[in-house]
């Protein structure tokens, strides 16, 4: 099953942050995997820890950094390992005795990130580990598994250091977003300042409404070559397979399903408890008729502009249009876009409408239609949409929530009449990252009052704060690269906001430089 958590995003964002704040990352993987950050590092494991303690600091007080070693995770879990045997004990001492046999051999870390793991040295070790209850070991398929993830969960405040010839550092994400905004500043010699805030963009509370708007003409009973099977055959599979993924995604989420062939029906709306039910209509979809193509996109665009709510659309066709005039339905859907664009920001920047063709080439004017949403026309020679989707890297940023933030700066020197207010929209995926915004300058006598709020109004952040040039600041002629780090709570900030970015897995910072912030006016999961 594909997993939506936009952990490329989160990972990509979590780079430029630290590397603007000052701590250096070279020959170091980072990867945000779920609520884990993970850090491996080559070199200088002990100088990144304890920079991270000082950037993460809260009320001038370092989270605590636990050092351990592999061997010394596995040996304390066996000793609080339980057993229904009355000779606990002894199993206990025969399982600790065999793993100093083998306790010095390579351990890794899982490609899910979840697992610390060494290899018994003979499966017939398998049934003896087994006869212990752990509380993070897992004994199969011939390894010694340990949980770091629910190890992690009961050390949120903590940083995790296992050391050994491969070092890995933890830290539970929730360190990080509760700072909620960070900013890098940079002491200029003219004796301004340059300030770079980077905002906590929080997951959606509220799942938007997922939409599979399906062709199901007659020309989808043909053979999709590239799968060996019909069209419509893989398409249901698809649909069965993203279903189950949203629902694991989205526990709250509400999937409807629409299909299209020379009329459009509504086949439902379901909620995970009726998976059942979606499985069963989506099986006894049959394939016949033309392709209603414009006339349906036109209603989803009516439909969309009346709602208020998130919608995230997927549009699947394998064909082009092949009812009504096409002339006239093409200078209708122009007009809608033209009207979208003019209109409210909300409804563009809360939804999104993909459209996935197969073996067919769209008109220029359902490339407007998607673009006005942020969204994509992807081609593709495959009825597995999700298989397109994430061809693309686009998967997890269709299945995120979008919203429209308002920012709203107010910034002052020493007296009132100095006070200057600047407010403007952003739209942005919910996907738990940190977005880097705009720089500005400013005089070390401002002071910034910043608020950021949702689409809803629901105020994010709202907080004030003060620049104060610190004694022993080297000022620079040229700002350098990387901004001189300013810790959160600390009397120094900034004024102005602005942007996003996006992009699984652990990026080195060696191989894979981050590149120039992108500026969106729509944005990514």
């Amino acid at each position: 099953m594909k997993h939506l958590i936009n952990n490329s995003l989160r990972t990509k964002n979590m780079i430029e942050l630290l590397q603007a704040m000052g701590i250096n990352l070279e020959n170091t993987g980072v990867s945000c995997k779920d609520e884990r950050v993970v850090f491996k590092a080559t070199t200088e494991i002990e100088n990144l820890a304890a920079k991270l303690q000082e950037l993460l600091q809260k009320d001038a007080v370092k989270p605590a950094l636990s050092r351990m070693t592999f061997a010394e995770l596995i040996s304390d879990d066996i000793i609080q390992a339980t057993c229904n045997e009355t000779s606990a004990e002894v199993h206990k001492q025969s399982c600790l005795s065999l793993f100093k046999l083998f306790q010095n051999a390579v351990y890794t870390l899982d490609q899910e990130q979840e697992y610390l793991e060494i290899m018994l040295p003979s499966p017939v070790y398998e049934p003896l580990f087994n006869l212990l209850t752990y509380k993070y070991i897992i004994i199969e398929d011939g390894k010694i598994r340990f949980s770091i993830k629910e190890y992690l969960k009961e050390h949120k405040e903590e940083h995790i250091l296992i050391e050994g010839e491969s070092p890995l550092l933890f830290i539970h994400a929730d360190v990080f977003e509760s700072q909620k905004v960070f900013y890098a500043q940079k002491h200029l010699s003219d004796g301004k300042v340059e300030v770079t805030p980077y905002f906590f963009v929080p997951n959606a509370i509220t799942p938007p409404e997922y939409h599979f708007v399906l062709d199901t003409s007659a020309s989808m009973n043909e053979q999709d070559v590239r799968m060996g099977e019909k069209r419509l055959t893989i398409l249901k599979k698809c649909v069965l397979q993203f279903a189950e993924a949203l629902f694991a995604f989205q526990p709250d989420a509400v999937i409807k399903i629409t299909r299209f062939n020379t009329e459009t029906h509504e086949v439902g709306r379901y909620r995970k408890a009726d998976l059942e039910n979606l499985t069963c209509d989506i099986n006894t979809l049959n394939a016949s008729g033309m392709t209603r193509l414009y006339a349906t996109v036109a209603e989803q665009l009516a439909s969309l502009q009346k709602s208020s709510q998130h919608n995230n659309i997927l549009l699947f066709t394998d064909g082009t249009n092949t009812v009504g005039n096409d002339r006239e339905q093409e200078e209708a859907l122009e007009r809608t876009v033209r009207s979208l664009e003019s209109g409210t920001r909300l409804i563009p920047a809360r939804n999104k409408l993909f459209i996935i063709s197969y073996s067919a080439k769209q008109p220029e004017v359902l490339y407007r239609v998607a673009g006005v949403f942020g969204s994509l026309v992807i081609n593709t020679n495959s009825s597995d949409f999700m298989d397109a989707l994430s061809e693309k890297d686009q998967l997890q940023e269709w299945a995120a929530a979008r919203e429209l933030f308002t920012c709203r700066l107010e910034f002052a020197g020493s007296s009132n009449s100095d006070t200057q207010t600047e407010e403007y929209v952003r739209s942005y995926d919910m996907s738990g990252q940190f977005t880097a915004l705009e720089p500005k300058y400013c005089n070390s006598d401002e002071t910034l009052h910043l608020t950021i709020k949702d689409g809803n109004g629901k105020t994010l952040l709202d907080e004030t704060r003060s620049f104060v040039q610190m004694p022993g600041v080297v000022m620079e002629e040229h700002a350098p690269p990387v901004g001189t780090p300013v810790l959160p709570g600390s009397a120094k900030r900034v004024k102005s906001l602005g942007v996003f970015s996006h992009n699984d897995g652990a990026v080195s910072t060696t191989d894979n430089p981050v590149q120039a912030k992108t500026s969106l006016e729509t944005a990514t999961l």
